[in-house]
């Protein structure tokens, strides 16, 4: 790259975050102007990492759609999940925006990205829920981006989200943790509170899916408040190792 477009890059890069009204005519990723409603242009749109195949329970990344080993060994309590993308670049780099660096306007532009690729069976989802926090998350983040992301997908998509379904207290690192330890971990400390469902159908949201032992967990105290079916929807899942 020669110095003059470096400096065209730079100049480009400052004046999107310092007018507004600006970004907004910009793509994110080429930083060209455009005219789609999102925050990224058509071009960019399609190089993002779309999920092709996966399994039709847990959506990992698989070569053909059917059903992944793991599920077809033993079935989830959760009845569906649907993977709006791959957990790659840039998706993992705008997460973060929103998760570390408490920029809370991201919130929006995940969903609308999310939006996007929708699964095809929200019209008989009765409300959405997300994943808790733990009650020292919230006390450093200041939020839940799970609960922004579906705040922002309710009022768009025009369904009731349900909150306090469950709770959650301090976990372990769940990094290290293989599948069955994170289960273990993850089950000990999602808790059920007194709210009481009727037969709905629940969509629980998420930012990210790794194993699943988190939404596997959830959809336990839903089915058991009382939830007829429950779905899962992520933004990202991470692909298998």
């Amino acid at each position: 790259m020669d110095w003059s477009t470096w400096i065209e890059k730079k100049v480009y890069s400052r004046l999107k975050f310092a007018l507004p009204e600006f970004s907004n005519k910009t793509c994110e990723l080429c930083l060209e102007k455009h005219n789609a409603a999102g925050f990224i242009c058509s071009d960019c749109e399609d190089t993002l990492p779309h999920v092709k195949h996966c399994c039709q329970i847990c959506a990992i990344a698989l070569p053909n759609q059917g059903y992944c080993g793991q599920c077809l060994h033993k079935k989830p309590a959760f009845d569906y999940s649907h993977s709006s993308f791959t957990y790659a670049t840039p998706i993992d780099t705008w997460l973060q925006r929103l998760k570390s660096n408490r920029r809370t306007e991201w919130a929006h532009k995940l969903a609308s990205l999310m939006i996007l690729k929708q699964p095809d069976s929200l019209d008989s989802v009765d409300a959405f829920t997300f994943v808790p926090s733990t009650r020292w998350s919230l006390m450093k983040r200041g939020f839940n981006p799970a609960e922004l992301i579906t705040r922002e997908l309710g009022r768009a998509l025009n369904k009731p989200v349900i909150s306090q379904l469950a709770m959650r207290s301090h976990s372990s690192e769940q990094k290290e943790l293989n599948r069955h330890q994170r289960i273990n971990n993850v089950g000990l400390h999602f808790h059920p509170t007194r709210k009481v469902l009727n037969g709905e159908h629940i969509m629980l949201i998420d930012d990210v899916m790794t194993t699943g032992s988190t939404a596997h967990s959830m959809a336990l105290i839903l089915k058991d408040a009382g939830a007829s079916r429950v779905g899962v929807w992520c933004l990202a899942r991470t692909p298998k190792h």
